[in-house]
């Protein structure tokens, strides 16, 4: 069908072109972030054409071109993804044949088209992102989708776009208590959409349960949120927040992995001789796609789909895809129970690395200790007042990583003195583990709640003394603050929040900073408490307080179809009261329409007044003035905001004199329509 068969008033204009395209580089923004370059550039390229077609019309591709640019998207998107399973490929596929659909824009029901799939776009974000400030951007988005559907179905114009939004503004406003509605009592899955593991491509940065030179070191540099705490009580000292994580056993002399294959599970694992101390305390997790949950030193109690591993690390049941929370009770000070022999044994297995010097180094500090526990603070002493550096860029560590820091480097960060104080205690014959976890986290004055960065993450050591149990021990925080070069670290040595931030506090731009930064997290934790972490059990908790706490899956069902039910009554209700109010405006633009189709100009299905003036003006320029006055009178009575009671009156009035002849005076000359 070409352009010249379609009727002018179904044609889209050039603006409404121009609106609906940059209205779908705008929702496409966000996924410039999440998609693969070659899906962007295609997108690019494609709205590129189009909007040089405003002004060349050639250039739009016709049918073969097109299904050659189609077949280069699809491709693009095929080779990219290598597949069309995941949420990442099949959002490619289909922005890339959504922009395609920018070059067959040909009616006004084609744009009615893609705004509803940009529609559909802005929903498809939430899969990838899912911050306050992105659902704040695609409200924004949306908002403009509805004011152009306005302009489509009703055609006021440029010149009414005051009413235009108007009229989307009252759309949007009514459609939020039922929005409000659904979202408490809609019935929920037991886990967002966007955690389903539909992309399982996507990869997740953050700590590993593995431990090797470097590794920990360029976590540290990451800037991403780990988790948030929020302390019933006062909130422990720096040096007491030790969140723990994976616990290491296994090393072949310079990887430490949990190797927990060949230790039973059987026994008590969590049994404890003694605690005190106690601390309750909820954590929001952020997405790890592991199943570690982070407590403090040493959790007491166990989350609801959750267990405790023997070796005292909190695990759920499935991955953690998506933000968790979880309330845990942990015991600052505690003996935990003698270990099963075969763990025993598995702490006192060495590295096939161990060198003379290594084996000398323990000897002499055996032959200077009376027990265990002194032996430990002889090494640690060691650490202390040899020419140890704690830094977050040490050298390169050859095929003997454990020899080569203690006798010749002796720089690293903190898995370089976890890995040497385990190995050391090894050697001594005292069973001896590394942990993984976090260490500290930022107070956040504004949410009242501590943030623990992914620049947290930290690695430690526990031994077992007799009569104590497993003891942590950190040998990084032994090292002389002298020698700390805290160079591109985010974080000091065993510092405090406060202590780290000392130097940028001193600047009042960079504290004003802190404090937008801080005001910004709040923002995401609340959004994720009561949006996006709107839970079964949040639901039945509103439930509850709103004395509808018996209602289940049926029961919630016929809430929601009452509400419904409801929600359209009202707004028919005042749907009926609009026709009376515009009841004669109507009746009286209806004889202006029925007067011009006499002369052969009839109002065509679907065409608005503006259009429909338009026409008429352009078959008849001498009937323009009488249009003219009409529709600045019919036009803001109707859409506007504010409409004129007398409108109705002062139309009739006019159209008295409205009385136009078939044939137009000779003095004019007819102008054919546009083609």
């Amino acid at each position: 069908m070409t352009m010249r068969s379609i009727p002018p008033s179904e044609r889209p204009e050039r603006p409404q072109i121009l609106w609906i395209t940059l209205l779908l580089c705008a929702a496409a923004v966000p996924l410039g972030w999440h998609l693969a370059p070659q899906i962007s550039a295609f997108f690019l390229v494609v709205v590129a054409i189009r909007l040089a077609a405003l002004r060349w019309p050639a250039l739009l591709p016709g049918i073969w071109p097109l299904i050659g640019l189609t077949l280069i998207g699809v491709a693009n998107a095929l080779i990219t993804y290598q597949g069309w399973s995941g949420q990442s490929a099949g959002t490619a596929l289909f922005i890339s044949m959504l922009v395609l659909k920018l070059m067959e824009l040909r009616r006004k029901g084609d744009l009615r088209l893609v705004a509803t799939l940009i529609g559909f776009l802005i929903v498809v974000q939430f899969l990838f992102d899912q911050s306050p400030l992105l659902a704040l951007y695609l409200a924004a988005v949306a908002f403009a989708v509805v004011t152009l559907l306005v302009e489509l179905n009703i055609g006021l114009g440029s010149r009414r776009l005051r009413a235009t939004l108007g009229i989307a503004a009252r759309l949007s406003l009514q459609a939020l208590p039922l929005t409000l509605v659904l979202f408490v009592l809609f019935p929920r899955l037991s886990a967002p959409l966007w955690s389903l593991g539909l992309d399982g491509g996507r990869g997740m940065t953050g700590m590993s349960d593995s431990m090797e030179p470097g590794a920990i070191s360029e976590l540290v540099l990451n800037g991403e949120l780990a988790f948030r705490v929020r302390f019933d009580a006062s909130p422990p000292s720096a040096e007491q927040l030790y969140w723990r994580g994976p616990v290491l056993w296994e090393t072949d002399g310079r990887r430490w992995t949990p190797g927990s294959e060949a230790l039973p599970d059987a026994g008590l694992p969590h049994a404890l001789e003694s605690a005190s101390e106690h601390l309750q305390y909820e954590v929001t997790l952020e997405p790890t796609d592991q199943r570690w949950l982070f407590a403090l030193d040493l959790p007491e109690t166990v989350p609801a789909e959750a267990h405790l591993s023997p070796d005292y690390q909190l695990l759920a049941r499935e991955p953690i895809t998506s933000a968790k929370r979880y309330v845990v009770t942990s015991a600052l000070a505690y003996r935990t129970a003698p270990a099963d022999p075969a763990r025993q044994a598995a702490g006192l297995q060495l590295p096939p690395n161990i060198t003379p010097r290594m084996r000398r180094l323990v000897e002499r500090w055996r032959g200077q200790t009376q027990d265990d526990w002194a032996l430990v603070q002889a090494a640690l002493t060691h650490f202390n007042q040899e020419d140890f550096h704690y830094t977050l860029l040490p050298p390169r560590l050859g095929a003997n990583p454990t020899d080569e820091f203690l006798f010749e480097t002796r720089r690293g960060f903190c898995e370089h003195y976890a890995n040497s104080f385990v190995v050391l205690m090894r050697l001594a014959g005292i069973p001896a583990r590394v942990v993984l976890g976090y260490l500290g986290g930022e107070r956040n004055r504004v949410g009242g709640y501590h943030m623990v960065w992914q620049s947290d993450a930290h690695a430690w050591a526990e031994v077992l003394i007799a009569g104590r149990g497993w003891v942590r021990v950190d040998p990084t925080a032994a090292v002389n603050p002298a020698r700390v070069d805290n160079r591109g670290a985010s974080r000091m040595l065993g510092a405090s929040p406060s202590v780290r931030f000392t130097l940028e506090q001193a600047d009042a731009l960079a504290r004003f900073a802190r404090t937008l930064r801080l005001f910004g997290d709040s923002l995401d934790a609340a959004w994720q408490d009561w949006v996006l972490g709107f839970s079964i059990e949040d639901q039945l908790a509103v439930l509850e307080r709103l004395r509808l706490g018996e209602l289940r899956e049926y029961g919630l069902v016929v809430l929601m179809i009452s509400t419904g039910a409801l929600t359209l009554a009202i707004l028919v209700l005042g749907s009926i009261r609009e026709r009376q109010r515009v009841a004669p405006l109507e009746a009286a633009y209806a004889r202006f329409c029925q007067r011009l189709a006499r002369i052969g100009l009839a109002r065509r299905a679907q065409e608005g007044p503006l259009d429909y003036g338009r026409r008429v003006s352009r078959a008849r320029p001498d009937l323009a003035p009488d249009v003219a006055r009409v529709l600045e009178i019919y036009l803001p009575a109707r859409y506007g905001p504010a409409p004129d009671p007398q409108a109705a009156a002062a139309l009739s009035r006019l159209l008295r004199a409205f009385r136009p002849r078939r044939v137009a005076p000779r003095a004019v000359r007819p102008v054919s329509p546009m083609p």
